[in-house]
């Protein structure tokens, strides 16, 4: 089974267990143990490196041998570099942990991350012209921080307004969230965030997407007006 929205509006540019995404998706992929992460991970990056995308992995750091060497595995010699490339090759993988990223600065705050996102755009689209790229995190680091006041809210937040970064970008991204580790009280919330979600070895469009859920409307008009007047500006 394949996306409920058979729309050729956008590239499909990627699979995820072996089913396509497109341009600007941005996937709940719900998983179940490290096995299953690693395997999508490993080859959501290996077909990244042979099409020549930018690929970055936010893991923790103890995982970035591992599932680099899981990547060079599934790749033809010369296809891509999971390390040492040069920093303005398109067909390489950045890994990253999450002290890097999502709890850069310590502890995490969905707007300083957004403002990480929109300096990663501006050096990979534009300073480096990289023509697509796939994003792929595993959120497990969230789990300590599950039960602290306001975060789950503030994650949700973070997905959402993710998603209409995304839409600006050229590039899929997919958020791996662990169902042996997240409850329902942070799945739904999380799944609701995400229009496209992957789970067992199906992808649909989310009938369940609030896009609103986190915003006042005025807000919600806002963030959309500047999605679409980002979308129509030209290349540089």
């Amino acid at each position: 089974m394949t996306s409920t929205d058979d729309s050729a509006t956008f590239e499909q540019i990627a699979t995820i267990g072996g089913l396509p995404v497109r341009v600007h998706d941005h996937v709940c992929l719900l998983y179940r143990g490290a096995d299953q992460r690693d395997a999508l991970m490993a080859d959501f990056l290996a077909e990244g490196l042979r099409a020549g995308h930018r690929c970055y992995c936010m893991i923790t750091p103890d995982r970035h041998r591992g599932i680099a060497d899981a990547v060079a595995a599934l790749s033809e010699p010369g296809t891509g570099n999971t390390d040492g490339a040069a920093p303005d090759s398109p067909g390489r993988i950045d890994f990253v942990g999450p002290g890097g990223s999502h709890l850069h600065g310590g502890g995490f705050v969905s707007d300083r991350m957004l403002r990480f996102w929109d300096d990663w755009g501006d050096t990979t689209f534009d300073r480096d012209g990289v023509l697509h790229a796939r994003i792929v995190a595993d959120m497990s680091w969230a789990i300590p921080l599950v039960g602290t006041p306001g975060f789950v809210m503030d994650l949700g937040r973070y997905e959402t307004r993710f998603t209409l970064w995304s839409s600006r970008h050229p590039q899929v991204t997919a958020c791996m969230y662990d169902l042996d580790s997240f409850d329902g009280d942070v799945i739904v919330p999380i799944v609701r965030a995400h229009p496209t979600v992957w789970m067992n070895g199906v992808i649909l469009t989310n009938p369940y997407y609030l896009q609103s859920e986190y915003f006042s409307e005025a807000e919600a008009e806002e963030l959309n007006h500047h999605a679409a007047a980002t979308r129509r500006r030209p290349p540089r």
